[in-house]
């Protein structure tokens, strides 16, 4: 198989997977739509207008009574479906039909009573089929029986009149011819012909099958009824769903941001993890960031990840939370880790972490302050953890953040073993981010993206910016997801929440070799 060959059919089955997954996802829409659908067939069947019908057979023959008695040619039509058509308008005139109406004393008006009846032709003999329908079985087998007995009385008068019409000619024809011809005794004999026909004259019509009464309405069951609406209900819902899916541009499965990134996912971050506000209140829910940890400790292998940025597309997608609790989990470890706040516009670590946040990293680009006297320890039991919130805001943020100094800042902060996390702005909107991307002082950057918040086109954006800057990515954490059970086995830091750092940092310490050097996050 080549590899052209091989990636379709990952495609295929990556194809598959998402219809799979959007249908899961979905599922309450789908049945929604189908039980409505299953319940509107049922209430129509069962509240909606029965219908009875009933139909009788009546043979008919061609040709008239006279012709035949005269024993000449037929001079009508000698095309049978013409002919059927013919006496199908005969079934179904208003004569035949008022004459059912004084037949049946019923109160309907010719019509109205037309209105109930349908006739057919049989496509291969010369047989009409009359089929009545209404509300009431005993009306429609009425209906059917009736207006196959007019029918037939409405040809037996017809065939009189063509009779007597005959004869009239006839005898017209004898008495202009003398007495004694030979014309004349075989007229007198056709004469006498008609006069016998006329005696048994019935018409040329006969019914072969009268209607019954009929026991069940007419139409489908109320099983085939439930079945129908099982098959509209799926094939509306499928619709709906497929629809509403090509208008919604939200990503949302975690394969569909690897394949726009063009990324590895490195964690998946629960939505329960983003419920307490402060990062002292989130410490049981950081397993996400120990498997995203591990995740960078091996890429450290072959990069440098002294400085990572932490960034996503547009905001909302939790990028300072990751930040922020990737940072507590790698302090916990026992490494020197400064979190630095450059989101200018919005800054939120006076609030995650309860610290003022007046002073900070604009005060230390305007007024000369050293950074590391600007830094704040906000958990008392990880003096290795520090954070320099972002200060009073700027008016002209993107043009701080692309000062030389900032890459002094970072660097002097940094101090050779232990790592700098930066919480950046958002790719998008606005310049901010973009120009850290061009600071040497960064090593990488990693994307925040969350499920049902970003769509494609913010997604294709950030990734268009991040391949004209030098900082590269090193991977994306995919936030706002519903199936917790995939993150670990839930356990929490135990009764205390002092209790974890501690523990930690001392399984750190018993696992690393005396004197050795990792370019890992954890060393």
């Amino acid at each position: 198989m080549s590899a052209g060959e091989r990636w379709a059919q990952l495609q295929a089955g990556g194809g598959a997977l998402s219809t799979l997954k959007l249908l899961r996802h979905r599922w309450l829409v789908i049945a929604g739509v189908i039980v409505v659908c299953v319940g509107v067939a049922v209430y129509r069947h069962e509240r909606g207008t029965k219908s009875y019908t009933a139909s009788a057979s009546v043979v008919f023959e061609s040709g008239t009574a006279a012709e035949s008695a005269l024993q000449v040619t037929p001079t009508g039509t000698t095309e049978p479906l013409r002919e059927a058509d013919t006496e199908v308008f005969i079934a179904h005139s208003p004569e035949v039909a008022e004459a059912v109406r004084r037949q049946l004393s019923a109160r309907a008006s010719a019509s109205e009573l037309l209105s109930l009846v349908k006739v057919e032709a049989e496509p291969n003999a010369n047989v009409l089929n009359i089929i009545a329908s209404s509300g009431e079985p005993l009306l429609s087998t009425r209906l059917a029986n009736s207006f196959a007995e007019q029918y037939i009385a409405f040809r037996a008068k017809s065939v009189l009149a063509d009779i007597e019409s005959v004869q009239t000619k006839l005898q017209q024809q004898l008495e202009a011819l003398p007495a004694g011809s030979v014309e004349r005794a075989n007229l007198q004999q056709s004469l006498q012909r008609l006069t016998e026909l006329r005696a048994v004259a019935g018409g040329g019509a006969s019914i072969i099958g009268r209607a019954a009464r009929p026991t069940q309405p007419s139409g489908s069951s109320l099983s085939t009824t439930v079945v129908i609406g099982l098959l509209i209900g799926i094939a509306l819902a499928l619709a709906i769903v497929f629809v509403v899916e090509s208008l919604d541009r939200r990503v949302k499965t975690i394969e569909e941001f690897e394949h726009e990134y063009r990324l590895a996912t490195l964690t998946g971050v629960p939505q329960l993890a983003f419920r307490a506000r402060r990062a002292a209140d989130r410490g049981e829910v950081l397993e996400p960031y120990r498997i995203l940890r591990s995740a960078l400790d091996f890429a450290a292998v072959t990069r440098q990840l002294d400085t990572l940025m932490v960034t996503s597309a547009i905001a909302g997608e939790g990028k300072t939370t990751v930040a922020v609790d990737l940072a507590h989990t790698i302090a916990l470890t026992g490494r020197r880790v400064v979190l630095m706040e450059l989101d200018l516009r919005r800054p939120t670590f006076a609030a995650q972490f309860g610290i003022d946040g007046h002073e900070g990293l604009t005060t230390a680009l305007t007024q000369d302050t050293p950074p590391s006297a600007l830094l704040v320890e906000p958990f008392p039991e990880l003096p290795n953890f520090s954070v320099l919130p972002a200060g009073r805001l700027p008016h002209n943020p993107s043009e701080l953040l692309g000062s030389p100094r900032i890459a002094d800042v970072i660097a002097g902060l940094q101090g050779g073993e232990g790592i700098v996390i930066v919480d950046a702005p958002p790719l998008n909107p606005i310049a901010d981010a973009q120009v850290l991307l061009n600071n040497p002082s960064i090593h990488a950057s990693l994307v925040v993206a969350r499920l049902n918040k970003t769509s494609r086109e913010d997604v294709r954006r950030a990734r268009a910016i991040l391949d004209r800057h030098m900082v590269e990515p090193v991977g994306i954490v995919v936030t706002g997801l519903r199936e917790t059970g995939r993150y670990g086995y839930g356990y929490g830091y135990g009764p205390g929440a002092g209790e974890a750092p501690s523990l930690d940092v001392s399984i750190d310490a018993l696992s690393r070799p005396a004197g050795s050097e990792s370019r890992g996050l954890s060393r």
